[in-house]
């Protein structure tokens, strides 16, 4: 590979070496990585923003997803569980209930976790 000289102010270069003696990396390693991070993260390298601000903000956009999904999906679902695992408890104790009927309920009950599980 052929290497290019690039010019640097001398702040620069020092905070360079900081960043190599830190991370135990060639500067070479270091450009290489810091063009990478800007590739892949479309980050804009003049907006000196607050990437930290941006992260908390994601973070709590996704916390908020969450706790939506588990008010609107996962609390109602449970409840439902537990209704139909109650129903299946009190017919299970009742004398009169056959072996073929607790097998018919067994699926029964799997299919409507099924079922609710894909809505």
């Amino acid at each position: 590979m052929k290497y290019k000289t690039i010019r640097i102010y001398e702040t620069s270069f020092e905070k360079l070496d900081e960043f190599c003696d830190k991370y135990s990396v060639s500067k070479t390693q270091l450009i290489e990585k810091f063009i990478l991070f800007f590739e892949k993260t479309k980050i804009d390298p003049r907006d000196i923003s607050d990437v930290s601000a941006e992260v908390k903000k994601l973070k709590n956009q996704l916390i908020s997803f969450i706790r939506t999904q588990e008010k609107e999906r996962l609390d109602p679902m449970l409840k439902k569980q537990d209704i139909l695992i109650n129903e299946f408890s009190r017919v299970i104790n009742e004398e009169f209930v056959s072996k073929a009927f607790l097998v018919e309920m067994l699926n029964d009950l799997g299919n409507t976790l099924i079922k609710n599980l894909k809505e």
